[in-house]
């Protein structure tokens, strides 16, 4: 896959995190996953159609997904993400990131959409049609500075 797909993730990402939740995260060491393609404890998946189609998959772990949150709520506690609040906060947060990636490609004549976030448990293959058409997974790892991971997962063919 082409970085010039890969990195307006990144700068998407990390301008939304930089705003909603006053911390941009470092951007870890790119990787692919391999398959079969197994997401984290939270997870949620827009599609991307247009100029390309594809999919990007945002993971974490419960504890990361509490961590952001809580910051976009003002560091108000949140000890679960069984809450459909808290589910909903991190689905719009991947819906604000997925719109500012959109933008940047748009900002490169690339004209791409998006479709309304799935927040999904226990995600594996079978939960994502899209890789039956590609070989790889892209993951871009991002850290907050107390450790957490925040990834996302680029499946573009």
């Amino acid at each position: 896959m082409d970085a010039s797909y890969v990195n307006p993730f990144v700068q998407g990402a990390q301008r939304v995190f930089a705003s909603i939740c006053q911390e941009t995260p470092a951007l870890g060491k790119i990787f692919v996953k391999t398959r079969p393609y197994v997401a984290s404890e939270v997870t949620v998946s827009v599609s991307i159609v247009g100029a390309f189609s594809g999919e990007v998959v945002f993971n974490m772990k419960e504890e990361a997904g509490c961590f952001i949150v809580s910051r976009m709520m003002m560091g108000q506690p949140v000890h679960s993400m069984q809450d459909d609040m808290n589910r909903s906060a991190v689905s719009e947060l991947a819906n604000i990131i997925s719109g500012n990636v959109a933008t940047i490609f748009a900002v490169k004549d690339i004209a791409v959409d998006i479709r309304p976030p799935i927040y999904r448990e226990k995600a594996v293959d079978a939960d994502f049609p899209i890789l039956q058409k590609i070989s790889k997974v892209v993951c871009v790892p991002l850290q907050f500075q107390n450790g957490h991971i925040f990834e996302l997962d680029v499946m573009i063919p």
